[in-house]
């Protein structure tokens, strides 16, 4: 497996050019709303502004972004009002809770999501192609991950018999059910017992760890909802501590020790600029398809893995394309 540049669906060149737009398009100052996620986000805004400044936008000067972060879920149907209340040009959200929480405001102002698991699961677009309504964005996750999410725990430590996927049903709305499909079809087929374990805030978390830990052969894998991403760095703790083996979302997450993880490759600073640039423009949300990651990066943490007392097989080292020694 090597790394590879990030392949967006339907992702033909002439989606990331700019549209022409006429004079006055940078006579006036556009706003934009921005919602974060619990945690600081790669695709903030100070990055993307970096890109749209080559597209003719200023940052600060005809572009102006009102960011907001919040630390609790419970404030964002506040945030979301107060922010739709001020009628910005476009609106940019980082994750599933953010995005559904501007829909639940409007359906006019334009939207662009990113960090979002399953967009048509959660009923914000009808479907990847045409989004129809007023948004578009970025998924980063796909359903068929949690099977291979399953498959590398086995190929890790083929003595694992139990498999807990955490998430918390706050963050993930459907309960990631398409996940939840992949994960158990996955499970049962490599004689797996597929446990699903939420935790609603993060004394949750050790209670799940503890029972996986009090047997043997037991693994954690570690959905990439908003909840978790926001508590990864605690997660990796709690599971190292325990001695559990457990699978995460995000490469960042081996960096700082997890055991391992595969997760799509970053890429979308550029592309999400291009989005907000074609809308302030005059393109609609509804024609501009969401686009996908197609490529992943399988990152292995070998100090954990002695740590864990595990020893990974060659088959796994070979499929890495990051391992931090």
């Amino acid at each position: 497996m090597r790394r590879r540049d990030i392949i967006l669906l339907l992702g033909s060149l002439s989606l990331l050019r700019p549209l022409p737009g006429a004079a006055q398009t940078f006579d006036r100052v556009w706003r934009i709303g921005w919602i974060e996620g619990l945690r600081t986000s790669p695709y903030n805004w100070a990055d993307v502004a970096e890109h749209i400044q080559s597209l003719g936008w200023t940052r600060g000067g005809n572009v102006r972004a009102d960011i907001h972060v919040p630390t609790h879920l419970d404030q964002l149907p506040k945030i979301a009002k107060e922010l739709v209340a001020t009628q910005p040009d476009l609106i940019v959200t980082h994750g599933t809770p953010a995005t559904l929480g501007v829909l639940a405001e409007t359906r006019t102002l334009p939207i662009v999501f990113f960090g979002v698991a399953d967009p048509v699961g959660n009923g914000i677009v009808s479907n990847l192609t045409r989004p129809g309504g007023n948004v578009t964005g970025f998924t980063t996750f796909e359903p068929s991950l949690a099977g291979k999410w399953v498959q590398f725990l086995k190929e890790l430590d083929p003595e694992i018999r139990r498999v807990a996927i955490l998430l918390n049903p706050e963050t993930t709305p459907n309960r990631s059910s398409p996940f939840m499909r992949e994960f158990e079809a996955t499970a049962a087929s490599l004689q797996i017992e597929p446990i699903q374990a939420y935790a609603r805030d993060f004394s949750g978390v050790e209670p799940v760890v503890a029972a996986l830990a009090s047997e043997p052969h037991g693994a954690l894998l570690v959905l990439p909802d908003e909840f978790n991403l926001g508590y990864e760095s605690k997660i990796i703790d709690v599971a190292n501590r325990h001695r559990v083996p457990a699978i995460y979302g995000t490469q960042y997450a081996a960096a700082i020790g997890g055991l391992i993880a595969y997760g799509p490759t970053e890429g979308y600073s550029q592309a999400l600029a291009v989005y907000i640039d074609r809308i302030l423009r005059g393109a609609q949300p509804r024609d501009l398809p969401v686009q996908a990651p197609t490529s992943y990066t399988l990152a292995i943490n070998l100090l954990t893995a002695r740590r864990l007392g595990l020893s990974i097989p060659s088959a796994v080292l070979a499929a890495a394309d990051k391992v931090v020694e």
